[in-house]
């Protein structure tokens, strides 16, 4: 049975995951940016490049310095608030974002990891509990 259902998402995923040039409908760009805001956009690609630097730190130091140093726009997610599903009408058949606090916590808490710079530490301890909605179903 369990292999019939992996048979089937593998198929959906094969079907969602074409190759570029195979691809026919319509593929639109689309940016965030102060004005259409996408904080858990920018806090997860932050995130991401966090923890990629951390892969990379004994390996390729010069790579990690550059994620960390471009992992930075946790600072844009911050300060431009505001939810990408609210602003971007087309992504909510896609997933629907109930917040942004906990991609924002998320971040930070990968930037102490890797930086160990209390600033963020500080961050987690202050927002932690307006962010994570302790107490809420």
């Amino acid at each position: 049975m369990f292999s019939i259902f992996r048979w089937k998402i593998q198929r959906r995923i094969i079907n969602c995951w074409d190759r570029p040039e195979t691809i026919s409908r319509k593929r639109t760009l689309t940016k965030i940016d102060k004005e259409i805001t996408g904080t858990e956009l920018a806090a997860q690609t932050s995130t991401s490049m966090v923890a990629a630097s951390l892969a990379f730190k004994q390996s390729d130091s010069t790579y990690s310095s550059t994620l960390l140093k471009h992992a930075k726009q946790f600072d844009f997610a911050d300060k431009n608030r505001g939810s990408y599903s609210v602003n971007i009408l087309e992504v909510q058949s896609y997933y629907n974002s109930t917040g942004y606090g906990d991609e924002l916590l998320w971040a930070a808490s990968w930037f102490y990891q890797a930086t160990e710079d209390k600033t963020y530490l500080d961050y987690v301890s202050k927002n932690g509990r307006k962010f994570g909605n302790f107490g809420s179903p």
